[in-house]
């Protein structure tokens, strides 16, 4: 998962290049970290306007009440080398926040990686992550105990080796906006995926 160290909390141009800087380092990280097609557009449903972006709070719980999946969150960083370190495999039922980007509910494109599975669990947290349907809802417990609400917008599956960094991690324009990824497509030779699956949503609410 190759992947250098941007700042969050750099100003003006700067920030905008470690912003895509941290972009295309997690999209490498997920082309290569998962083992065991273009989409729909990212329109936004009618029903379910953006509201203002959160302060920055730190996620610790993912819940999805279509799939039946409440998560706790772990961490995912980097390592010495620059590399996102992947979920932990001893907890498969657990997700973990990309914590080098924006914190779920706060401007930008927050990231929540799962595994779909695992040598040990079959059937990961995020194993029904490609069913969710557009409009669906996702919360994000925070630290600060407020609950950030998401609404889908789509859900798409990419090929590893031609993953849409600027259109999953690009510039939201000051929106608040959630991405939830795991593996998927089909196994290779080596039972590695050749796929991510990508949930992209946008907050609507609070609680």
């Amino acid at each position: 998962m190759p992947e250098p160290a941007p700042s969050r909390r750099r100003g003006g141009r700067a920030h905008r290049a470690a912003a895509l800087a941290g972009a295309a380092a997690l999209a490498a990280a997920l082309v290569t970290g998962c083992s065991a097609g273009d989409g729909a557009p990212r329109d936004t449903p009618a029903n379910a306007a953006a509201v203002l972006a959160l302060p920055p709070s730190v996620p610790d719980r993912v819940t999805i009440p279509s799939l039946h999946v409440d998560a706790p969150l772990d961490t995912v960083g980097l390592d010495p080398q620059g590399v996102m370190r992947e979920p932990d495999f001893a907890t498969p039922q657990d997700a973990a926040w990309y914590r080098e980007g924006p914190t779920p509910g706060e401007a930008g494109a927050a990231a929540i990686v799962g595994h779909m599975d695992t040598p040990q669990a079959p059937r990961a947290v995020f194993f029904r992550l490609k069913d969710i349907a557009r409009g669906g809802e996702i919360d994000v417990h925070r630290t600060d105990g407020t609950t950030a609400v998401f609404t889908v917008d789509a859900v798409d599956t990419f090929k590893k080796d031609a993953f849409p960094t600027s259109r999953v991690y690009g510039d939201t324009h000051g929106r608040a906006e959630l991405r939830l990824i795991t593996c998927g497509g089909n196994l290779t030779a080596d039972r590695h995926w050749d796929s991510n699956v990508v949930v992209f949503a946008h907050l609507t609410g609070k609680t």
